[in-house]
């Protein structure tokens, strides 16, 4: 028998598992639900169907992962209040919404597991960051035996960590995709057409995570950055420019945002 997982919420993250899941040919009965009965055309390739009320399905899943967005965090989890119960394990990808803040909202004493990755997951090699306070070998066996169906799993030892892996691992594609887009419209400046842009830019990229993969960072840019070449001088121009500390400062912005995330 199939087990059942129930997904609250139907965005870009639960797109990503979906499609983790399907690579990985893991085997699970999927209820996800959104009140939003349009985007149920983005779950028909995975053979599921949306849900747009909360009812007694939801009480067949020990699992259920809870991926909505913070400012809805308080009508889910009172949505799902009457199907959960202490057999129950929710996996919550709800950045900044604390362990403290779900178990309040909640009747029974559930198994609350904060969780952190990105939409890189989609294709099974990204971490999956987890926190949780309290767990018996058995629950903490559960939520490895599920997350390893399409990811490396990572048990944080302090809630604190998920914040900071919010900052850094979730936002994190973005910051690539940002780089990536400078590094096109600068073929683009440069008279290379839109096509031969993309293509150029999407080989630089893929190429050059492939080297990281088997080389690290120092080791690539005294390769590269021949002395007194053409590298050097761009990389000279960007320490000037303190970009290093730009990033830095991003990702501080998005880790304390992560800490307060309903504040405006």
């Amino acid at each position: 028998m199939k087990e059942h997982i129930t997904i609250i919420g139907a965005g870009n993250l639960t797109v990503s598992i979906l499609e983790a899941l399907k690579r990985s040919r893991a085997k699970f009965t999927i209820n996800v639900v959104d009140i939003d009965k349009k985007k149920s055309s983005r779950l028909k390739r995975f053979g599921v169907k949306l849900n747009t009320t909360y009812d007694d399905k939801i009480s067949k899943s020990k699992l259920i992962l809870l991926i909505v967005k913070p400012k809805d965090y308080v009508q889910a989890l009172k949505s799902i209040d009457p199907y959960v119960n202490s057999q129950t394990i929710i996996l919550s990808f709800i950045a900044g919404i604390s362990v403290n803040q779900i178990e309040k909202l909640l009747t029974a004493d559930v198994n609350i597991v904060r969780c952190m990755t990105n939409l890189a997951i989609s294709e099974r090699q990204s971490y999956m960051f987890y926190f949780m306070k309290r767990g018996s070998k058995k629950v903490v066996d559960k939520i490895n035996k599920f997350l390893l169906n399409f990811s490396v799993t990572k048990k944080c030892s302090e809630e604190n960590h998920i914040n900071k892996l919010t900052a850094l691992y979730g936002s994190g594609p973005a910051y690539y995709i940002f780089f990536n887009s400078i590094i096109k419209k600068s073929f683009e400046q440069m008279g290379f057409n839109k096509k031969e842009s993309d293509s150029y830019t999407h080989s630089l990229m893929l190429d050059s995570s492939k080297l990281l993969g088997v080389s690290n960072s120092q080791y690539l840019l005294k390769a590269i950055a021949s002395k007194g070449g053409t590298t050097e001088a761009a990389l000279s121009q960007l320490k000037k420019d303190k970009v290093d500390l730009s990033v830095r400062r991003a990702v501080q912005q998005a880790y304390k945002k992560s800490k307060k995330i309903l504040s405006k």
